[in-house]
């Protein structure tokens, strides 16, 4: 491997590195590819899944990484011990969310605040890293930072249903129920998809028409206009 690619993954940066090794048909593809595997899972929130994904490629990963080093990070943040791990160029990003999290839950909005810029910082497409960031900025009351972190969880995940419920609670504050319902009918019907819908790019499968849908209120009027002609027509005929 190049030294350009050794300082793209010890920054971090491994989806610019696959983007490269995928255009010049030269490189670990199956160990960078196997990297942004382990860092889908860690933004789904699925360190088991991470576990698997790094066990599944160990002798691909060991021309990149530290294997067991990275073995050691995922089992740690599986039982949320994430302080050691901050600076780790691929579960970094996630170990920064959960610092959040424990920030949040002891009350310190403005080191979550910083916690969750971190994370979004080390992987830009980490929209539990944006969301939370998102709510954070919305507890100090800082409106307009709040939605723009929205924006970003959005443009990373549009599938992801709690950052349709945050941006709700940012309706609210600002007194548009009506966008705030609409969004929190949204979340509503995402948290009901199964999980492999709620990933980025998900395709969406086509649903079915609800049983009983042709005579629901809205169509029942049309039923009984079209009776209407047709009995008018067989009369005058």
């Amino acid at each position: 491997m190049n030294e350009e690619l050794q300082t793209l993954v010890a920054e971090g940066r491994i989806a610019e590195a696959l983007a490269r090794v995928r255009l010049s048909g030269e490189g670990p593809r199956e160990a960078l590819e196997a990297l942004e595997r382990i860092r889908l899972a860690l933004r789904m929130r699925d360190v088991e899944g991470a576990r698997a994904a790094a066990a599944a490629a160990r002798e691909a990963l060991a021309e990149l990484v530290d294997v067991e080093e990275l073995e050691r990070a995922l089992a740690d943040l599986a039982e949320e011990r994430f302080e050691a791990w901050l600076a780790h160029p691929v579960v970094g990003a996630e170990a920064w969310v959960q610092k959040g999290l424990l920030d949040v839950a002891e009350g310190r909005l403005e080191a979550a605040r910083d916690a969750f810029t971190e994370a979004a910082r080390r992987d830009r497409q980490h929209w539990r890293a944006w969301t939370n960031l998102g709510n954070a900025e919305l507890e100090l009351g800082n409106h307009d930072a709040a939605e723009a972190a929205y924006a970003e969880a959005v443009k990373a995940n549009e599938n992801y249903p709690e950052v349709y419920q945050g941006m709700a609670a940012l309706e609210k504050r600002r007194g548009r129920i009506d966008r705030m319902v609409r969004l929190l009918k949204k979340a509503q019907k995402m948290r009901l998809r199964p999980r492999e819908e709620q990933v980025p790019g998900a395709v969406l499968p086509t649903r079915r028409p609800r049983a009983g849908a042709l005579f629901s209120w809205r169509n029942r009027w049309l039923i009984w206009i079209a009776l209407i002609l047709l009995a008018y027509w067989w009369v005058n005929r």
